[in-house]
């Protein structure tokens, strides 16, 4: 989806753009561990690079695929966020290493969020943020799903921790967790000693159009992330009018500041009391000031953006 995106913002500025895969193979069987993963990422995207068709620049999709490669047209790499932030611990030792050097050989480095830019001060190349545009998310005429929450990854998202603190806060109505399919869901919170409450409903893996008619629906939209990337969905479902609960989560994730702005007392490393604060919020006038925070992120920025800033700086 990212790709995509980007894709078309170059080709609505005057531009002609390809996308190429990288192709991992066989060697995804040994993705068993964050630093040999990387190693793989990296490595196939130097070999998918040979694939290359003639082109004035190149824009790297991904940290991890600009660290072996050496391209001789001017090149940007973009990313949701940098190895210093998401790559802690001695599994990411080697990746937070290499890090500055790749980036430092870019014309331009394409952060997803200004909060993603931060820590690259110093590194030479110009830092212009450009991130997945999102979307008006016109609200239903009835929310009538107190809290969605989205749980791919059960262990990054924090299944857990969510529906304990759900079920702590003794919120009625209905709890509607997508991107995890109902057995996985279930084998999760058994494994974690948490018992399933009354009011979950598992949506399971969906596709986009029916997932932003969830979010439409949705009062609040919960966040217990243990850390965030970016995180599409909460920026999604700021625009859909949803008021995000959330955790004071790590990462550079933009929604968490404008939740901060738009009611402080719905973010908390308390969750329990932050869902009953978001249950209790007034949201009249919440949708209309949380359009006016995600301006930046609205495709008629960026357009603005890629035109003004990024193919510039690339010799286009």
């Amino acid at each position: 989806m990212a790709d995509d995106a980007f894709a078309d913002l170059v080709r609505e500025a005057g531009a002609t753009c390809v996308v190429v895969r990288v192709s991992v193979g066989r060697a995804a069987a040994l993705k068993r561990h964050p630093a040999l993963t990387d190693a793989v990422e990296a490595l196939a995207s130097r070999h998918s690079a040979s694939r290359l068709p003639p082109a004035r620049a190149l824009v790297i999709s991904t940290v991890t695929a600009s660290f072996f490669q050496r391209p001789r047209i001017p090149f940007a790499v973009r990313f949701d966020a940098p190895a210093a932030l998401n790559r802690p611990g001695w599994p990411g030792a080697w990746q937070r290493a290499i890090e500055p050097r790749a980036l430092a050989r870019a014309r331009v480095l394409l952060p997803w969020s200004a909060e993603a830019a931060e820590p690259l001060s110093g590194l030479g190349p110009p830092v212009v943020p450009l991130g997945v545009p999102i979307e008006r998310v016109p609200g239903a005429p009835s929310r009538d799903i107190e809290a969605l929450a989205y749980a791919g990854n059960p262990h990054k998202r924090g299944l857990e921790k969510l529906v304990a603190a759900w079920s702590e806060s003794g919120l009625a109505g209905r709890l509607v967790v997508g991107g995890i399919e109902t057995a996985a869901g279930r084998e999760w919170l058994a494994r974690h000693g948490v018992p399933e409450p009354a009011g979950l409903e598992w949506a399971g893996i969906v596709p986009r159009s029916e997932w932003l008619g969830l979010l439409s629906r949705a009062r609040l939209y919960v966040n217990a992330s243990r850390f965030e990337d970016h995180g599409i969905a909460p920026l999604e479902a700021l625009s859909a009018g949803a008021a995000l609960v959330s955790l004071p989560t790590p990462g550079p994730y933009p929604a968490l500041r404008m939740a901060r702005v738009l009611a402080p007392e719905l973010v908390s490393s308390d969750l329990v009391g932050a869902l009953r604060a978001g249950a209790a919020l007034d949201l009249s006038g919440y949708a209309e000031r949380a359009d006016a925070l995600l301006a930046p992120h609205r495709v008629e920025a960026l357009r603005r953006t890629m035109a003004e800033s990024v193919l510039p700086a690339l010799g286009l």
